[in-house]
């Protein structure tokens, strides 16, 4: 399914049943621009349908405003509108095909963000982990009046050590590659005109 399908899907989804979880999920910010995008074009069309309730048909067929001033503006309101749709369609498009290229599964900015926060968990736990294990190294080296430059040339606190730093840095790099997708959708998402 792709990123505009889901959004439209859920979107709806959001409209009709109005559940909690669903709206939160139609306030993503990576689905929330394609309701905008409807509810624009929604506008325009609605705009569009006024113009002819300013205006009567002479004889010719030709459409002559009641009021020039009033037709004008909603007409400079439609231009704008107009050239907002065709903007957020084709930075939508982007999105889309960004969405694809990397392969989401999730299509949310906030479980990206999520996924990030349980990663930099897991690196706590490890180096929770790591400080537990060496805790009576510590105590030994303190109590024998030591301090953190003889605690850290300890060779189980230097193997500990390694050992953890192995472990973080394929998580480090997991976290580094959804900061990177985060970025690069979020760049995508500024050039929406609201």
């Amino acid at each position: 399914m792709t990123l505009s399908a889901y959004a439209r899907s859920i979107t709806s989804v959001a409209k009709v049943n109005g559940y909690a979880t669903d709206a939160s999920n139609a306030r993503d910010a990576l689905i929330r621009p394609f309701g905008e995008l409807d509810d624009q074009k929604a506008t325009l069309i609605s705009l569009q349908g006024s113009t002819l309730a300013l205006c009567w048909v002479n004889s010719e067929g030709n459409l002559v405003p009641f009021d020039e001033a009033e037709f004008a503006g909603i007409q400079k309101e439609i231009a704008v509108l107009q050239a907002k749709i065709d903007n957020n369609s084709s930075v939508l498009d982007k999105l889309d095909a960004k969405v694809a290229e990397l392969e989401l599964t999730e299509f949310s900015i906030g479980k990206l963000k999520g996924e990030i926060e349980k990663r930099r968990g897991q690196i706590a736990q490890i180096r929770s982990e790591e400080s537990d294990s060496l805790r009576s190294r510590w105590e030994a080296v303190v109590s024998l009046g030591g301090n953190r430059g003889t605690y850290d040339k300890l060779p189980e606190v230097i193997d500990a050590r390694a050992k953890a730093a192995e472990k973080i840095a394929p998580i480090e790099s997991e976290i580094k590659a959804l900061n990177g997708q985060i970025r690069s959708l979020e760049s995508i998402l500024s050039k929406f005109k609201r």
